[in-house]
């Protein structure tokens, strides 16, 4: 998952890097070895290509949250909301008081090293709220 307009950029010149490679297989290659490079580089671009999309749509504000069953479940759609909502890593490490590399950390594992009092600070500093219900 693209988590930074960083990390954008950086995909799409990997995207354009296996365009390239394309079109020298195109020109240098030929029989099944050819099928199964161009194969590969289109999957990539594909894969890219989607990411791109994702990353894209929640720059808009396009984010849809799933019904959750259980606090452990959150933790990963917690980029997706700071992208949809507008926080930059580096604004959402300001929010905190920490560096940009922490956040970075935390997404890295997907917050799943977040204690759940962290979890909260950073869903009040994006602008989410969480509600939760206990049932026995």
């Amino acid at each position: 998952m693209i988590k930074s307009d960083a990390q954008r950029e950086r995909t799409a010149a990997q995207i354009e890097g296996f365009r390239q490679a394309l079109t020298k297989v195109d020109r240098e290659m030929t029989g099944k070895r050819a099928i199964t490079v161009r194969g590969s580089y289109e999957g990539m671009i594909r894969q890219l290509e989607d990411e791109l999309r994702e990353y894209d749509d929640l720059k808009s504000g396009d984010l849809t949250l799933p019904n959750v069953d259980r606090l452990d479940q959150i933790a990963p759609f917690v980029a997706k909301m700071r992208i949809a909502k507008g926080v930059s890593q580096t604004e959402l490490a300001r929010r905190l008081g920490v560096s940009k590399q922490v956040i970075s950390r935390y997404e890295e594992a997907e917050y799943q090293t977040v204690a759940i009092a962290r979890l909260q600070e950073i869903l009040d500093a994006i602008g989410i709220k969480a509600l939760v219900t206990l049932s026995t």
